[in-house]
């Protein structure tokens, strides 16, 4: 009886507590108030266990937290635990924990599953910042926080501004959604900010918007939102976040995210997110104006590479035209008309290096034999100079590649010839030039070795370089030509660690 009458008592001071507050004896709920019992959707909790109410493993935790205070461990003044409610729902709660002197344990319980939500929600976004999406642009920070936003069933369309219009460029939504289904029939129309009211408001205030039920708090004319009124009924949506991100002192985007258990602590996220597109898209622009500017050095320096390569040979071939025109020795004329030749097919060669530079076009790739091909650019690039002046010993191995690569036969014939033309150029004069070739696992390698000095770390770094070159004649746009092949081609190209000279070795797919 004086069991009965302490219950009367707790429960009469216990009642009307704001929070949800359970009376546990032995693991079995002995009380609930009117709070609990709406919290967890169960018109009586009394009797019923506290593992059936706590999510998988939480009553374990509970009865081992139990004992360390009882051993004399001191525990915080609250603790975070997920209880479930009867339809199945999870909810998280700051659960504060005292007891009855009759020996029952009091668990106070506050429901702070929207805040838990929305601090796993900006741990989540906080992580996109250090990764290569925020440097890619809005569009892959999108894509890589579709599945955060998919999981939580929220509606996110991201909207460019423009002088009194808006223009929708993504919306991302789970399946069957309606709003998102409308968004998606938006995109790409440029519509009035008089249609979009809520735009409006973002762009007048500068400030984010967040709004329990869209369509019925606007005040004004409302007639161009009725389409999204509608679909909002239609998924029971109440509640959406505008967010403005701006470009220098203007607004140039709106990120709006709407979901039906969106939360002023959601909010927060929503911005947090906003400012990361914000940042992507600052730093896609400093990218586009860092590869303009790079373009345009690039075509300074090729421009005073050309003037240097250029003025030498139009001058031989001006002096050689001045002479021929005052000698009447037949064994002159033959020797400037040979270097007239000479010297038209040094710009010749200039030319076809910019050009073969400038693009190779997207080629037709196919089943290659790179023994003839090998062959063929050997016989080509005897003519170089280089080969006559240093009459190199060239050695052919090429036994241990059966398999035909995919290729495009003249693209690579070209960088073929590049890289023996760079080898005879820079092998001593009757020393070794080598090519070979050999079967890896899942690609074909091609190196050309010629034997002599190492190549130094600080020019090595810089080799591929166009325009880029240690010699006193030449463009430097060799073995820039063939790396870009070698990645026309799928492949790579790369300069070997040789101790007694140098070797570049060509990487390409088999057939």
């Amino acid at each position: 009886m004086a069991e009965r009458s302490s219950q009367v008592d707790v429960g009469a001071l216990l009642a009307g507590l704001p929070d949800a507050v359970l009376v546990v004896r032995e693991d079995v709920i002995a009380f609930a108030n009117e709070t609990a019992e709406a919290w967890l959707g169960s018109p009586s909790l009394v009797g019923v266990p506290l593992a059936k109410v706590l999510v998988d493993g939480e009553a374990e935790r509970f009865s081992r937290l139990l004992l360390h205070r009882d051993a004399g461990w001191p525990l915080p003044a609250s603790l975070r635990f997920g209880f479930r409610r009867q339809d199945g729902l999870e909810l998280m709660a700051e659960l504060r924990l005292s007891a009855l002197p009759t020996g029952e344990r009091v668990l106070s319980a506050r429901d702070v599953t929207d805040v838990t939500r929305a601090e796993r929600l900006m741990g989540n976004l906080a992580l996109l910042s250090s990764e290569p999406p925020l440097l890619e642009g809005p569009d892959a920070l999108l894509d890589a926080s579709a599945p955060v936003f998919d999981a939580l069933g929220w509606t996110v369309a991201f909207t460019e501004l423009t002088e009194g219009a808006s223009t929708t460029l993504r919306v991302l939504s789970p399946p069957g959604n309606a709003v998102g289904a409308y968004g998606r029939t938006l995109v790409g129309t440029e519509l009035p900010l008089e249609r979009t009211p809520i735009l409006a408001e973002v762009v007048r205030t500068g400030d984010p918007i967040f709004l329990d039920n869209v369509p019925l708090l606007l005040e004004g004319p409302t007639a161009g939102a009725k389409e999204l009124s509608r679909s909002m009924l239609e998924a029971r949506i109440a509640r959406s976040a505008w967010c403005p991100i701006r470009s220098g002192d203007r607004i140039s985007h709106v990120l709006a995210v709407t979901g039906k258990d969106l939360t002023d602590h959601d909010f927060v996220a929503v911005q947090l997110f906003a400012a990361q597109l914000g940042a992507s898209l600052r730093l896609l622009g400093l990218s586009t104006e860092l590869v303009r500017s790079e373009r345009l050095a690039a075509v300074g320096e090729m421009a005073a590479v050309l003037a240097h390569e250029v003025r030498s040979p139009i001058g031989v071939i001006f002096n050689a035209l001045g002479l021929l025109g005052r000698t009447n020795d037949g064994a002159e004329r033959a020797r400037l008309m040979e270097m007239l030749v000479e010297e038209a097919e040094r710009l010749k060669q200039l030319v076809q290096d910019l050009l073969d530079f400038a693009g190779p076009k997207t080629a037709s790739l196919e089943a290659v034999e790179v023994a003839p091909l090998v062959r063929a650019a050997l016989e080509a690039a005897r003519h170089d100079t280089a080969f006559v002046e240093r009459a190199p010993v060239v050695v052919l191995e090429l036994d241990g590649l059966t398999r035909p690569v995919r290729a495009s036969a003249t693209l690579l014939r070209r960088a073929l010839i590049n890289l023996l033309q760079n080898a005879f150029q820079h092998v001593p004069h009757g020393r070794t030039v080598r090519v070979d070739a050999c079967e890896r696992a899942d690609h074909a390698r091609i190196r050309v070795y010629n034997e002599g000095t190492t190549i130094e770390p600080v020019i090595a770094a810089r080799i591929f370089e166009p325009f880029f070159t240690t010699q006193a004649r030449g463009t430097g746009l060799g073995l820039a030509i063939v790396r870009r092949v070698a990645l026309e081609l799928g492949g790579n190209v790369e300069l070997e660690p040789t101790k007694d000279g140098v070797t570049f070795a060509l990487d390409l797919a088999y057939a």
